[in-house]
């Protein structure tokens, strides 16, 4: 590994991260002896290219922490004790009557060898970390309650109740907790969690009194149907040791940061709030002082939405990995930390090729004049490859190249006739062929494959499948002027049924065009509220395109 710039010259922003972490714990002096950095591990929904970067950051952290010197290891926090919100898209509708329970208490929808629900989704951003070759120590909330490792946190919060409940109202407004205990018990009647309040404290026996009468909305996001759920009445009283049930949100990281020695935890900017309270709670009752959080940059779905967890087709790792290399991912999550940044799939050709003038520049560090430049490139090149960086410089052929290539790829000897093609672009000029470089060439043609198939044969063969009827076009039109001034998806669906017959045409047949166009299928969800929830932009720039 390679150590950090001079102590007094510019230094990368993960290792003045590591740097700052380290000369803060000398001053602290609590000995913590190994430096854990940590990211959280959605367990509720599928996790997305956005969750991903929390995983990347957090696990450089810990990377340029062992590059200084300390020992340090990086976990995933899998928080599957929460209990599941929403059913989410493509996810089968009997999951609705497990709204409200916790995730690691449901079935595998999937029964693919996974014990639960909370397991299944969060193997799906282990799986992604293991391709990217980051090394990590991977937790589950459930299997940690139920060890018991945070019992003495979680009856120090508890017995703190009440101060707990003035710091969170003071710090976000919320007083919910001035009258409630901030712990949500497993109901041992109906399992769910999130309609039980916690009403009086015992602590002598390590249990609370509570009773089962709250009620929120769910939501299927297959039909786009709100789910009442409703607790069931029940009182009880439990222990609130081994996994009977789990602390708010507001109390939770701080419970787990000193138990763990979490030195770093970077977070997004939607959970900043619930952040610093934990950091204030860890302060005050726990007597920890919390970690080093910086807060990231929010990934967006092109058209400016939030990329969701449980709606529509959820751009995760997985889908990057079939188009581009987890390398190419990576330089994306690591080039910085700060802002806004639009994405989608189209960009992956982009960073792949970024990937390659990253690597140029690398071996040509002596031409670049600027300190900070020649430091950016050298380290963000390192920890992109996990600080094994390659000794000499690989084959550097464009995406499109590739994507040409594949177009006139042979059936049989590609492998030949691909490498007498780069050799007369001028791209290979080794005459032997040596076990890397034919690596690459397969794992390149690969992702060029999967692009040209998805993306452009696909495209062609879906267009010469399905033409828009003309006398559609102009209901077509109006229907994006309905979209452009409307907010509600109840009235655009009733005005979608009016604006079909306006036009000659049968509302079904309307509808099929509209899914058609939107979804490439014949039926979906409610449209008005389906435009609503996708995004007014990028359904009618869809709906732009057939006209």
């Amino acid at each position: 590994m390679q150590r950090s710039e001079k102590k007094n010259s510019y230094r990368f922003w993960v290792d003045k991260i590591a740097e700052d972490i380290i000369v803060r714990e000398k001053k602290l002096k609590r000995g913590i002896k190994v430096f854990r950095t940590e990211s959280g591990l959605g367990a509720s929904g599928i996790p997305h290219v956005g969750s991903f970067t929390d995983v990347v950051k957090a696990n450089a952290v810990a990377l340029a922490l062992e590059d200084a010197g300390v020992k340090a290891e990086f976990i995933p926090y899998a928080d599957d004790r929460d209990g599941l919100r929403k059913v989410p898209l493509g996810f089968p509708d009997w999951l609705e009557k497990y709204i409200g329970a916790p995730v690691t208490d449901i079935p595998d929808p999937f029964k693919d060898g996974h014990a639960n629900f909370g397991e299944h989704m969060a193997s799906l951003l282990l799986d992604a970390i293991e391709k990217a070759g980051i090394e990590a120590a991977p937790h589950s909330g459930t299997q940690d309650y139920r060890k018991g490792i945070f019992n003495e946190q979680i009856h120090e919060i508890l017995v703190n109740a009440e101060k707990i409940g003035t710091i969170i109202k003071k710090m976000s407004g919320q007083g919910k907790y001035v009258d409630v205990l901030p712990y949500f018990p497993v109901c041992e009647n109906c399992g769910k969690i999130y309609t039980t309040r916690s009403i009086e404290l015992h602590p002598k026996e390590h249990k609370v009194s509570y009773v089962c009468d709250g009620n929120f909305l769910g939501k299927n996001m297959n039909t786009l149907r709100d789910i009442e759920v409703r607790g069931c009445g029940h009182k009880g009283e439990i222990n609130y040791f081994y996994g009977s049930g789990k602390l708010s949100w507001k109390v939770e990281f701080a419970m787990r940061w000193p138990v763990l020695g979490i030195v770093f935890e970077g977070y997004g900017k939607d959970i900043r709030d619930s952040v610093l309270v934990n950091d204030e709670i860890c302060r005050q009752i726990l007597r920890f002082d919390p970690p080093v959080h910086v807060m990231w940059e929010l990934f967006l779905a092109k058209g400016g939405k939030k990329i969701s967890k449980s709606f529509g087709n959820v751009f995760t790792p997985q889908v990057w990995f079939n188009y581009g290399s987890p390398k190419s991912l990576m330089l994306l999550m690591l080039k910085r930390f700060e802002g806004t940044r639009e994405l989608d799939v189209t960009d992956i050709p982009k960073y792949m090729d970024e990937l390659i003038k990253l690597e140029e520049n690398y071996f040509s560090l002596k031409k670049i004049k600027e300190e900070r430049d020649k430091v950016n490139t050298k380290r963000l090149f390192e920890f992109v490859h996990l600080l094994k960086a390659p000794k000499k410089s690989s084959l550097h052929v464009a995406y499109d190249t590739w994507i040409e290539l594949v177009k006139i790829l042979p059936e049989k000897d590609w492998i030949d006739f691909v490498v007498k093609k780069l050799r007369d672009f001028g791209q290979l000029k080794s005459k032997t062929l040596d076990e890397e470089t034919e690596k690459i060439i397969e794992e390149r043609l690969q992702y060029a494959k999967n692009w040209y198939n998805d993306f452009i044969l696909q495209k062609v063969e879906s267009e010469e499948e399905f033409k828009v009827p003309g006398d559609a076009k102009p209901a077509i039109q109006e229907l994006i002027q309905l979209i452009e001034r409307e907010k509600d998806g109840e009235k655009i669906q009733k005005e979608v049924f009016l604006m079909a017959k306006k036009h000659g045409l049968q509302p079904p047949e309307f509808f099929r065009i509209v899914y058609r166009i939107l979804l490439n299928q014949d039926r979906g969800p409610r449209l008005g509220p389906y435009i609503i929830e996708r995004g007014k932009a990028e359904v009618i720039e869809k709906l732009e395109e057939v006209l």
